[in-house]
């Protein structure tokens, strides 16, 4: 398998382990109240949305692709992440009117936090454990 097929791989599984820890940690938010848990899956859901674009958009140009393509679909993945983080949560604070209280706009931008920190760790994890 190419490194190309080996990274967008990587990407989109890292994608999916966000996805599953959204669920869960909603799930579990469900256990205290459902605003809990519609907050923590908002949080969640937008960064597990915007991550997906960029591992989608990033490893769109195939390996051996001249330098500038593949630079640029990283800086067009990065710059879609960036807007649609941005336009995601604008869309959950207009939309969501339990995010109108502190507390649960804060526990959306935690969860937001705590997937994206995945998207961190999974690597070092994964490399740690003799997986490449």
């Amino acid at each position: 398998m190419s490194r190309y097929l080996k990274g967008r791989d990587f990407a989109l599984q890292t994608v999916a382990i966000q996805l599953l820890v959204t669920l869960v940690i909603s799930a579990l938010g469900l256990a205290i109240n459902k605003q809990i848990a519609i907050s923590l899956f908002a949080g969640g859901i937008i960064c597990v949305t915007a991550n997906l674009w960029l591992a989608l958009v990033a490893f769109r140009p195939q390996l051996g692709a001249p330098p500038q393509k593949i630079l640029a679909a990283f800086y067009t993945g990065e710059l879609g992440k960036f807007v649609i983080t941005a336009l995601m949560f604008l869309l959950a604070f207009k939309q969501i009117g339990l995010l109108k209280e502190a507390a649960y706009a804060a526990t959306m931008i935690l969860a937001y936090v705590m997937v994206q920190v995945i998207a961190w760790l999974y690597p070092l994890v994964r490399s740690s454990d003799g997986r490449h």
